[in-house]
């Protein structure tokens, strides 16, 4: 008898993305249009300034853009995430996305929501993406003020959210939880339960994939932060209960969709499996997207599997993952002992 199939979207997004990555078809594709915000989040991982000339002159123009979508809709690509940087910061962000918008792809937007004017909202409101989702900081100008730099934008960030929402679009809020804003996240929750929409919380905060440094150390969650925050959503606590009985993740390198099913295109038009993993990248716009695709997938199958997490005792409860170890420590073997000491806590608090 066959296996029955999923009924919700999740389930069935998962499947479709695994029988892509058996095939090698770039099924979900990310354009990074810009690294510049006009934020100034401490613990960001691209961030450069909004009105930084030399890093906009690097960004791809709009009709690149659409190039390369063309080329990965032509290699399999259903899936289309749209992100930054801050998006609304490009001018020409309309001529990017409407055409998108008639090539039949699931499209997702990701923003701060701060610069959405009524134009805007009216424009996306006329073919909108499948989801937007727009980060909150805080519940307050005060959060705002110690996590972006920009007090104002909380006000900012609330009024892009109505504007959308009014314009027909479907949205999720989520939150990127840090020392500096865990005291306002109940009051994130009602922000998003007033005006009904979905909020996802999340802790993790990487490492800048180009050197550059933040504050990532500093306002990190500790692990037991971050076993309290997971405390806090029933579903968080359902997933962790029911961990024991999972499959663990194999002990091979890439084990996620990176370079497999999914990649990443940067500002500049390079190709990287994930937005973690940036080095070395392959150039679509040069080589072709097949063969830039391929270099992706041949470049994943190289990583090694890390030996310590083979018999590893807390593996059921660990999310792990090879780039971000390799941003933690330098190595894609070494694990990372943040992660490590938040999987044995997990295992202390949800085993049954």
């Amino acid at each position: 008898m066959p296996a029955p199939e999923p009924s919700d979207y999740r389930a069935v997004t998962d499947q479709l993305l695994a029988r892509a990555a058996a095939a090698g078809v770039p099924a979900s594709g990310a354009f990074e249009l810009t690294s510049r915000c006009n934020l100034q989040c401490r613990m960001c991982y691209i961030r450069h300034e909004a009105n930084d000339a030399a890093v906009q002159a690097r960004e791809l123009p709009a009709a690149d853009w659409l190039r390369l979508a063309e080329d990965a809709v032509e290699a399999g690509m259903l899936f289309l995430l749209l992100t930054g940087g801050e998006v609304f910061l490009r001018p020409d962000f309309l001529d990017i996305y409407q055409p998108l918008t008639h090539v039949g792809l699931n499209l997702t937007l990701f923003t701060n929501g701060t610069l959405v004017t009524p134009a805007l909202a009216k424009a996306l409101g006329r073919r909108p993406p499948n989801r937007t989702e727009i980060t909150l900081y805080g519940a307050s100008p005060e959060t705002y003020g110690a996590v972006t730099g920009h007090p104002q934008a909380f006000q900012q960030a609330l009024r892009g959210i109505d504007l959308l929402r009014d314009a027909g679009l479907t949205l999720a809020v989520k939150a990127t939880i840090t020392r500096h804003n865990a005291h306002d996240l109940e009051a994130i929750r009602e922000l998003a339960h007033a005006r009904d929409l979905p909020l996802k919380t999340g802790w993790l905060l990487t490492c800048r994939p180009d050197g550059a440094p933040s504050a990532v150390y500093e306002d990190r969650l500790s692990p037991q932060e971050v076993i309290a925050l997971e405390l806090t959503d029933e579903e968080t606590c359902t997933r962790w209960r029911a961990a024991q009985d999972r499959d663990v993740a194999p002990a091979t390198g890439m084990f996620c969709m990176a370079g497999r099913s999914a990649f990443v295109i940067g500002p500049s038009g390079e190709m990287n499996p994930c937005m973690d993993l940036t080095l070395p990248a392959a150039h679509p716009r040069e080589v072709g997207f097949s063969a830039a695709w391929q270099a992706r997938r041949d470049y994943v199958g190289t990583v090694p599997p890390t030996p310590e997490c083979a018999d590893c005792k807390v593996g059921a409860y660990c999310n792990a993952c090879p780039a971000h170890q390799l941003l933690e420590t330098g190595s894609f073997t070494t694990p990372d002992p943040y992660r490590c000491e938040i999987a044995r806590l997990r295992q202390e608090v949800f085993a049954v």
